[in-house]
């Protein structure tokens, strides 16, 4: 009579005696072997209370010496599991049948002789891991780096045992932001140059299983990165002025999109403004896509709720818009509805939404122009906040993205009309605004807003604005020197006029040529400059021909 000894594996350590039956001792002995291992999916059940592994998990089990075929009996939740025929071996490999239910348990049970060793683990996806790369924190003249990102799908073992299965080209520096995420940032890259990142299978997870897939991804340094290389969207806003037209007929094969100044949204969802013949005509006949702005009137918040908080209204201004698309042949309309309270971020949305629906059924394109915004905010106190309640906290950037086919992110404005002097774009606030912003939102439908005029102070609340060109003459008039900012990237300089101190900061060809870097290092559709005719003449240098 044999008399089974049943044990559990979290009470099993190696080295485990099998046993013959004692008739079997006669006939046929079977060798006196020791389990040296038992394994699922590389987690160890005599260890491990309860194993998570895959949905198709691998036994192995490992003895100290070689059995025969017929010596080895496996169930599986009291089913028998096939072992194929084998010469005498030492290692059983096992592929359970699967794939089993996620979050599943289960019970393999092994029987050699008298000796019976039987476990439970839990079903759960094998570890993964995903790779995201990027340009990192790119700067004109500085050597390129490219930043990878690793998120596990769940916790790791050990980070040393995981870094070792990651290889990246260049100089790369690791750094774990906690035990499912490694950050990977690179240096030594030229431009055209390759990046790629790759992670071998083989790494542990926190539950003892091991990743059985690698990973990899790659990224390709564009060939400049202080040019808007063709491919990458130029949407000029435009005015009606002398200025603005004659730039406009300077620079026709520099231009993608046209964005004219040209519409009011009113309240009852009519819309008032006038097309330009000679402008639509010039920018047609070049290839220029013409995407007017329609702004809530007089940028009045009233308006705009009044439009925003009725669907008849809404509908009536999406019906209107894509009217006069159809008439002049525009390629769509820009909302650029500002001064919206945070209250109607979802109305606001709505209104988006509904003009998709109808521009999309009628073949053309809708955009929206949004101001970015920094993590703090919401919480800000003060003029911060009274900024976010009344500007720009009206904008689901990543609901806008899902509806619109581009946001134009007015990354500029950095100071302004209710702050005292300094960058109108500082790089490093453009870089936080769009860090922030663009959570949730495709690049590929997002542009980077360029500021092409002067801010000019005499005190909070009281400013001027305009051209590169009248800067450059206030310069020359007060005897002032523009000094460069090398950490703004901005051009500034202060002045005395009729008794009062101003601070004027300025773009310049120099200061776009840097900021530009950041619609690489985002990834961006594009530019979008405020506006035609306010810039630096040699501003051009940095488009070349689109066409």
């Amino acid at each position: 009579m044999r008399l089974p000894v049943f044990v559990g594996a979290g009470a099993m350590a190696t080295g485990i005696l099998l046993l013959a039956g004692l008739l079997a001792t006669e006939l046929n002995p079977m060798p006196i072997v020791s389990v040296d291992a038992m394994e699922i999916d590389g987690a160890s059940v005599l260890s491990v209370p309860l194993p998570e592994v895959s949905p198709r998990p691998q036994l192995v089990i490992k003895v100290s010496g070689p059995l025969r075929p017929g010596d080895w009996h496996l169930t599986i939740d009291g089913r028998p599991l096939p072992v194929s025929a084998v010469s005498q071996a030492a290692i059983l490999r096992v592929m359970i049948p699967g794939p089993l239910p996620l979050g599943s348990r289960h019970t393999v049970q092994l029987s050699a002789g008298a000796m019976h060793i039987r476990a439970a683990f839990q079903i759960v996806p094998p570890l993964s891991a995903s790779i995201t790369t990027r340009l990192y924190q790119l700067q004109a003249d500085a050597q390129i780096s490219v930043a990878a990102t690793i998120r596990f799908s769940r916790a790791v073992m050990n980070h040393a045992q995981a870094q070792e299965h990651l290889h990246m080209t260049g100089n790369p520096t690791l750094t774990w932001r906690d035990h499912q995420t490694l950050d990977a940032v690179s240096t030594g890259f030229a431009l055209s140059g390759h990046a790629a990142v790759t992670l071998d299978a083989g790494v542990q997870a926190a539950d003892g299983t091991f990743s059985r897939q690698p990973a990899a991804a790659a990224l390709s340094i564009p060939s400049t990165i202080t040019q808007v290389a063709p491919g990458h969207m130029v949407q000029m806003y435009y005015v009606n002025t002398d200025d603005g037209r004659a730039a406009l007929f300077a620079h026709l094969k520099q231009i993608d999109v046209l964005s004219p100044a040209w519409y009011d949204a009113n309240a009852n969802g009519s819309i008032t403004g006038y097309a330009r013949r000679d402008v639509i005509d010039a920018a047609h006949a070049n290839g220029i896509a013409i995407i007017p702005l329609v702004v809530n009137k007089d940028v009045d918040p009233g308006v705009g709720h009044a439009i925003l908080v009725d669907p008849d209204r809404r509908a009536t201004l999406a019906r209107n818009l894509v009217n006069e698309a159809k008439t002049y042949g525009y390629a769509g309309f820009q909302l650029d509805f500002e001064q919206i309270p945070w209250t109607d971020r979802d109305l606001l949305t709505a209104l988006v939404q509904d003009c998709a629906s109808a521009f999309h059924a009628a073949g053309l394109n809708l955009s929206i122009a949004v101001i970015p915004r920094l993590p703090s905010d919401e919480t800000a106190t003060g003029w911060l906040l009274k900024y976010f309640h009344q500007w720009s906290g009206a904008y689901d950037f990543a609901a806008l993205a899902k509806a619109a086919d581009f946001l134009s992110f007015m990354t500029y404005d950095e100071h302004n009309g209710v702050t005292g002097a300094g960058a109108v774009a500082g790089t490093p606030w453009m870089r936080q605004a769009l860090e922030f912003s663009m959570q949730g939102v495709p690049p590929e439908k997002a542009t980077l807003g360029l500021p092409t005029y002067y801010h000019d102070w005499t005190g909070v609340g009281y400013l001027t604005s305009s051209s590169y060109a009248d800067a450059m003459m206030l310069a020359q008039q007060h005897g002032a020197t523009p000094v460069f900012d090398p950490v703004e990237d901005e051009m500034h300089f202060g002045y005395d006029a009729y008794g009062v101190h101003h601070e004027l900061w300025i773009q310049s060809t120099e200061t776009l040529r840097r900021k530009l870097p950041l619609m690489y290092e985002f990834g961006l559709k594009g530019i979008s400059v405020w506006r035609l005719g306010f810039e630096d003449p040699s501003f051009w240098n940095l488009i070349p021909p689109r066409r």
